[in-house]
């Protein structure tokens, strides 16, 4: 074999295995995944910005090494970005054994990465090290790879719920602008009292004197908000029938409906409406569709997705651990979602044709808690399922300043848009009786009311306020907005239904179980 051919030859194997060292945990992430990203888009522009440093990286090394073979100094860049992608397996381990380093682990990790990098140069010296490195990496990309194709093909993409059949739609008697703001996470007022000792009947006066009658007695359908909101949205409960039970629809269908291919919205355009998605903070499941002409976008910065791909890196961790040494949480990246973006937006969003439906769901008061009393920010685990119950009074502190927010909020549409029939409304409870780390089957009365007593707060037109009556749960939303509509009648086409549906974390994800009306109170 001609050398000119062999050098190609290792060269390749050696690009190659940097490739897949470098991008490993990004393919990983994508594998475990699938079922919530609404495409692979944004993991592949991390997959490329990563290659793009590693190339930087190569080419510094060349600089600094000029005799060094090319390929020696491709794989030593893939072993050490390998190494920086490997963080949080390390945090996990330290977790695991209580071990604790502090704000320095990052930057020994980094350190850590280099070191290998050093080493790889000081030790791969034989070209046969490309093979063995391409063999190595293959078998560390395998299992993702594995799981990506052997993906049921059924699963391989969502259902788009605006291509169901919908109900036609009865003339409109009346077309105001609609607002559906959810609170995510915001409890009910008995249970404030009752688990927190918090009083919020000034809040709930003040919605009274803005005109929306409160639903003292509402629950939502689903402890878990995809499964709440897209049932909300299409106005059925989001489950299929599996043998002689139920499931759940699985998550690839429940997105697109969340992101506005529902029967609402559907039915709403063919009335004449405008849809308007307002993307706000942290959760990525309330992120814009990517088709989505009229999108309005809050605070920008770091949302879930991202935190997840970089807290492979030490790059989180060095970016809270430089805000706490400065003492201003603030300018930290993360977009927080507080309801005072979606207020800063309102001129944006009334710049829409009317009429318009918005959807703005606010990730607050839900954790992570990252406001005080006086909407202040405050240091943050970003962790969206982080329900401690130690951090109930920080808790109650984030849901004052969501309160002062959200009167503000209320303010300024009903002023500028006074017959706006307006939804405010939350998509579950609080769950601060770590109803999440036990079984579905052995949720109590008391985590069950906890986790679904809702706020249900609806701004009707004179003529229907009467229909919404106390018990109304999140399920019958929309056909009492429709019946608002077309001056038709409104009765409870579903009967009440509550399912406990665990988290994708969970070992029974994908189940559901289901609990009788009466355990609820």
């Amino acid at each position: 074999m001609p050398m000119a051919r062999r050098d190609v030859l290792i060269l390749a194997r050696a690009a190659l295995a940097t490739t897949i060292l470098s991008t490993t945990a990004l393919l990983d992430f994508y594998a475990s995944n699938m079922a919530e990203l609404a495409s692979p888009v944004r993991v592949l522009h991390y997959a490329a910005a990563t290659l793009a440093m590693v190339a930087i990286c190569v080419g510094g090394v060349k600089l600094l090494l000029p005799r060094l073979p090319l390929w020696c100094a491709l794989l030593a860049t893939g072993l050490m970005a390998f190494m920086f992608f490997s963080y949080h397996e390390l945090v996990v381990v330290l977790r695991a054994s209580e071990v604790h380093f502090g704000a320095s682990l990052p930057v020994v990790w980094m350190v850590v990465s280099v070191t290998v990098g050093a080493l790889a140069v000081a030790f791969l010296r034989q070209p046969g090290a490309s093979s063995i490195l391409l063999a190595l990496s293959l078998a560390f990309a395998a299992p993702a790879l594995l799981r990506i194709v052997t993906v049921p093909a059924g699963e391989q993409q969502a259902r788009a719920a605006s291509h169901e059949p919908v109900a036609a739609a009865a003339s409109n008697r009346i077309s105001p602008n609609i607002y559906w703001i959810v609170l995510d996470g915001y409890p009910r007022q008995d249970v404030l009292r009752e688990e927190f000792g918090f009083d919020n009947s000034d809040f709930i006066g003040s919605l009274t004197s803005f005109g929306f009658t409160v639903l003292d007695q509402s629950r939502s359908n689903f402890p878990a908000t995809v499964n709440s909101i897209s049932s909300t949205l299409n106005m059925d409960y989001t489950v299929r029938p599996n043998g002689e039970g139920i499931e759940p629809l699985p998550l690839k269908d429940m997105y697109p409906i969340v992101r506005g291919q529902s029967r609402t919205v559907t039915r709403l355009k063919s009335a004449g409406y405008h849809y308007v998605h307002f993307e706000n903070g942290y959760d990525y499941l309330t992120e814009c569709d990517a088709a989505e002409p009229r999108c309005v976008r809050g605070n920008l910065g770091l949302d879930e997705l991202d935190t997840a791909i970089l807290s492979n890196t030490p790059i989180i961790d060095l970016v809270v651990d430089w805000e706490k040494l400065k003492g201003r949480f603030y300018e930290a990246p993360f977009a927080w979602g507080g309801v005072a973006d979606l207020t800063a937006k309102i001129d944006v969003i009334r710049r829409t044709p009317s009429p318009f439906f918005v959807y703005a769901h606010v990730l607050a008061p839900h954790p992570p808690i990252r406001f005080r009393a006086d909407c202040s920010f405050r240091p943050a685990d970003l962790d969206l399922e982080r329900w401690n119950a130690l951090a109930r009074p920080a808790f109650i502190e984030q849901l004052e300043c969501v309160n002062t927010q959200t009167k503000a909020l209320l303010q300024e549409i009903v002023q500028a848009d006074a017959g706006a029939l307006i939804i405010l409304q939350s998509d579950h409870g609080t769950a601060f009786r770590n109803q999440f780390k036990k079984p579905p089957t052995e949720w109590t009365e008391a985590d069950l009311h906890e986790r679904f007593a809702n706020l249900n707060a609806l701004r009707l037109p004179e003529h229907c306020r009467t229909l919404a009556t106390p018990d109304l749960t999140l399920v019958d939303t929309f056909p009492l907005v429709f019946a608002c509509l077309t001056g038709g009648d409104f009765a409870r086409h579903l009967p009440p239904r509550f399912f406990v549906t665990p988290y994708d974390d969970s070992q029974d994800f994908g189940h559901l179980v289901e609990y009788k009306a009466d355990l609820f109170r």
